[in-house]
């Protein structure tokens, strides 16, 4: 198929209308790889790599379903709420886990709207989700981060991904699938990282009224296909139609499509001027399309295939494999109360983040800190640094890569702040 071309003509369009599904996840991503050198290098190896696993993959693996390993990915549900309307229930939350397991499990109920002509290709992706029981210090947790802000609705800039702006900070992304679920403005439904994205920014962003299906609101997205959609995203799925007129989604079992779908339509759905002149025309009842959620009832093999190809040894998401976050908690410490931000909160902020050789300290973001001594821990509590803080910088020169917890004590307050060391 040919090569996926990084342009949302959809997003751009002036006839967009508030009745049309209206991912932003191309726009998105488009953006961050045209102001990120190195991410924009990353991505084209990543796409490399994964053609050529693809490539291996058909011919050492079959598509029966007993052969493919069943992944379970730990999630953590960052709410972020302005109104008690905004904080949603822990039973909505619930409902959209269900329809994630559901859809990319080919439980869904509406599987039997399938067309007869592409039911063979609908596949159980042998993918499922869980919340978190363990937090990336290991004290247990549910999974579930609740935090008042006195922001009145979000857009597709990631300030929702970062406490200093008001939202969250993502946790470990190498080990848990972060979604922030906030009102964003209505123009926009939800957006997604691809595999390769900063990991401060990894993760899915999804409106508060088309989250599940309990207490949404919504009346053509109101079956939590939204979120199913953009974890496709973040599990490397692309738009059918490629973003493009007749692109690709670089799946080979899904037809050529001219365009995004909308509504609901009827098979076949065909066009005379299309580039897919085969009997079933587009696959527009794809999870990967822009159809009504009530449209929407599968992935195919081939997209279960590029899913899989991301937990190989050295891929994006092979660290998931390894992540303790559905352990039974370690650190017996309590869990920090949920967050609130009243405006005069205290809070250790350290810059550059990631950083390669010194983290500058700060208090509330602002006032230079100098207290006299601090602790490192890694991802898994373990103590791995320690020393006296001068002139309020501390060399991290001899960290390995990876993520850690900066720990100091600022008169009668423990404050503790999460860098990269890269």
């Amino acid at each position: 198929m040919k090569s996926f071309l990084f342009i949302c003509i959809l997003c751009c369009s002036s006839f967009w209308v508030a009745a049309q599904r209206n991912c932003v996840t191309t726009e998105y991503w488009q953006s961050q790889l045209n102001n990120d050198a190195a991410l924009r290098m990353r991505y084209i190896q990543l796409e490399s790599s994964a053609k050529t696993r693809s490539s291996i993959s058909k011919k050492e693996q079959g598509s029966d379903v007993a052969d493919v390993p069943l992944i379970t990915i730990p999630v953590v549900i960052h709410v972020l709420y302005n109104n008690e309307e905004q904080n949603i229930s822990n039973a909505q939350i619930q409902s959209q886990l269900n329809i994630l397991n559901k859809d990319f499990r080919k439980l869904n109920d509406d599987t039997a709207q399938i067309p007869a002509f592409f039911a063979p290709l609908a596949a159980d992706c042998r993918v499922q989700f869980e919340l978190a029981k363990s937090d990336p210090e290991g004290r247990a947790t549910t999974g579930i981060i609740r935090k008042k802000t006195d922001r009145l609705y979000w857009q597709q800039d990631d300030k929702m991904k970062f406490s200093v702006s008001g939202g969250n900070d993502a946790w470990d992304s190498r080990y848990y699938l972060n979604i922030w679920v906030c009102n964003l403005t209505k123009s926009l439904l939800g957006y997604s990282t691809f595999p390769g994205a900063s990991p401060e920014k990894d993760g899915v962003v999804i409106r508060t009224d088309v989250f599940g299906t309990t207490g949404n609101s919504s009346s053509a997205y109101n079956k939590g296909r939204t979120t199913t959609h953009e974890v496709g995203h973040w599990l490397n799925l692309k738009h059918l139609w490629g973003d493009t007129d007749c692109g690709s989604d670089d799946v080979e079992d899904t037809p050529p499509q001219k365009t995004y779908s909308s509504g609901c339509s009827s098979f076949p759905k065909t066009s005379p001027n299309g580039c897919n002149q085969q009997p079933g025309g587009d696959m527009f009842m794809n999870f990967m399309d822009f159809s009504d959620d009530a449209c929407l009832h599968m992935f195919t093999i081939g997209q279960r295939q590029r899913i899989h190809d991301l937990f190989a040894t050295s891929a994006p998401r092979e660290t998931l494999l390894y992540s303790t976050a559905l352990h039974e908690p370690w650190n017996s410490s309590a869990s920090p109360e949920p967050q609130i931000n009243t405006g005069a909160e205290s809070h250790l902020t350290v810059f550059p983040n990631p950083a390669s050789t010194f983290l500058t300290l700060r208090f509330n973001n602002e006032k230079p800190l100098t207290p006299k001594t601090y602790s490192i821990y890694d991802i898994t509590g373990r103590l791995v640094l320690a020393g006296k803080n001068t002139g309020g910088t501390v060399s991290i020169n001899a960290l390995s890569e990876g993520v850690y917890f900066i720990k100091l004590q600022h008169g009668e307050q423990v404050l503790m702040a999460k860098f990269i060391k890269e």
